[in-house]
């Protein structure tokens, strides 16, 4: 059996973001559950759109996902291999002229101008989808003096087919695409040809990748056949969508896009990858949480969906926070200490035992990690709010009880969580309260706030002096 090798080819003209994230991720699952190979190599040949730093985000944050490459220009398989097809210009340069030598592709010297006064006409003709007209190639010119672009020869009226992984039986018939330009005036490779020629010089078995390629699918089959190269297995996933079922995208105003931001907002780099592995592809259980490890034991190709993906935000905040419980203590409070506002609240002067006693306290209630920062007003400078004063009037006159809890509190000498639970208790019985009625007011007259984790351990950590306070603002 062959051995699969599998890519992933980002250009330089953005950051990782959840699309081609879920791209790269299918084929490292796909190539690791088969033993085979995962490349990471770069299409940089739009060198007008390339943007710096996009080559550092993307393995960067690969990196940190988890999504390691066999190969790339950081790890070569030996130094004949280029993953970087701006490395690759001569290459791609003699491949087109060995085209033209066989007759399956010429010379074009039209000029920009030519073409579009070309295509104007064609469109005022009724042409719905213009093509070039063949002219260099039909009357045979020659200059050499003259900039010229190198044009594939088209087959006339040939089927193309493919068994997609995704889609099954595909055609393409050649009379709907017109001959395309492989190699521009200025030496430069288009996208169609350079990406025949890198995925046959590195083996590539299967191309797997987003559906909006499938219109570049007949174009490489082509110069496949021109070439007499066996082609890769297809695989189109479907798109991700968003809830107003539009493309997921930047522009589309989708905020939360790019990995990066999930990393600022305090994501796991497991949660990413087990939820975007999700998208578009579904194991065959009820379960959704998985490690890297899972994934490429149980993918199966055949288990792609046919329909498009809804990126969901609160499946993503859920699965974060999953993995946000399954952390052992001490490497939860490594990574949500991180995340804490220093500007709002300052640590520097407390135990460290206290403050990871107080982060311990939410690590069941996160989201995701500067979420912690809706936490920690009560153990900081919160001051007594008009919603809480409201809820606390829907109990009626509790000035009796407000001044029993504040007495019983100065007498406590040892202010620990057993001793505090012991003085709830007897708040209850001495006031004939229970449930809501005496929980809701002692959290809100120690803690200045209707909401929050266990009371007694929380009264003990917010300190005998602020509950007294807290206490006292309510006289």
């Amino acid at each position: 059996m062959k051995k699969f090798r599998l890519r992933y080819a980002p250009s330089p003209t953005g950051f990782l973001h959840i699309g081609n994230t879920r791209t790269a991720l299918m084929n490292y699952l796909f190539a690791k559950h088969y033993n085979g190979d995962f490349i990471l190599r770069i299409e940089d040949t739009d060198l007008e759109r390339n943007v710096e730093g996009a080559i550092e985000s993307q393995f960067d944050n690969m990196e940190w996902l988890g999504i390691n490459p066999d190969e790339s220009f950081k790890n070569p398989k030996d130094e004949e291999c280029k993953y970087m097809q701006s490395e690759k210009f001569d290459i791609y340069k003699d491949y087109a002229h060995t085209l033209i030598e066989q007759g399956k592709a010429y010379k074009c010297y039209c000029s920009p101008e030519e073409l579009e006064q070309e295509r104007e006409e064609q469109i005022a003709r009724g042409i719905i989808a213009p093509q070039y007209s063949r002219k260099c190639y039909l009357n045979k010119v020659e200059d050499n003096a003259k900039p010229y672009n190198i044009r594939f020869l088209v087959p006339e009226n040939k089927i193309y087919k493919i068994i997609d992984i995704v889609r099954g039986h595909v055609e393409f018939n050649s009379k709907e695409i017109g001959d395309f330009v492989i190699l521009k005036s200025n030496g430069i490779a288009t996208y169609n040809f350079a990406v025949v020629i890198d995925d046959f010089d590195m083996k590539i078995t299967h191309v797997v990748r987003g559906e909006e390629h499938i219109s570049n699918t007949p174009r490489q089959c082509m110069i496949y056949e021109a070439f007499g190269w066996e082609e890769p297995t297809f695989c189109h996933l479907t798109l991700i969508v968003d809830e107003t079922k539009k493309k997921l995208s930047k522009r589309s105003g989708n905020a939360m896009f790019f990995i990066s931001q999930y990393r600022d907002q305090g994501y796991l780099p497991e949660a990413i990858f087990n939820y975007i592995s999700l998208l578009g592809w579904s194991p065959n259980s009820e379960q959704e949480i998985f490690s890297k490890e899972e994934f490429v034991k149980m993918f199966d190709e055949t288990r792609f969906s046919k329909s498009p993906s809804t990126f969901d935000m609160i499946k993503m905040k859920w699965i974060n926070s999953q993995w946000i419980k399954k952390m052992n203590d001490k490497d939860y409070i490594d990574f949500i200490i991180n995340f804490i506002d220093k500007n709002r609240f300052d640590i520097s002067n407390k135990e460290s035992s206290w403050i990871e006693s107080v982060l311990i306290l939410f690590k069941k209630e996160l989201e995701f990690g500067i979420q912690i920062n809706d936490h920690l007003d009560i153990f900081f400078n919160k001051d007594i709010d008009d919603k809480s004063k409201e809820v606390l009037n829907d109990f009626g006159n509790l000035n009796e009880m407000a001044k029993y809890l504040k007495v019983e509190i100065e007498n406590i000498k040892d202010f620990s969580e057993i001793n505090i639970k012991e003085l709830i208790k007897k708040v209850g019985v001495e006031f004939n309260k229970k449930g809501r009625e005496l929980f809701m007011p002692v959290r809100i007259y120690t803690t200045l706030s209707e909401h929050g984790p266990e009371l007694a351990k929380t009264i003990s950590l917010i300190g005998k002096e602020k509950v007294l306070a807290n206490i006292s603002s309510f006289q």
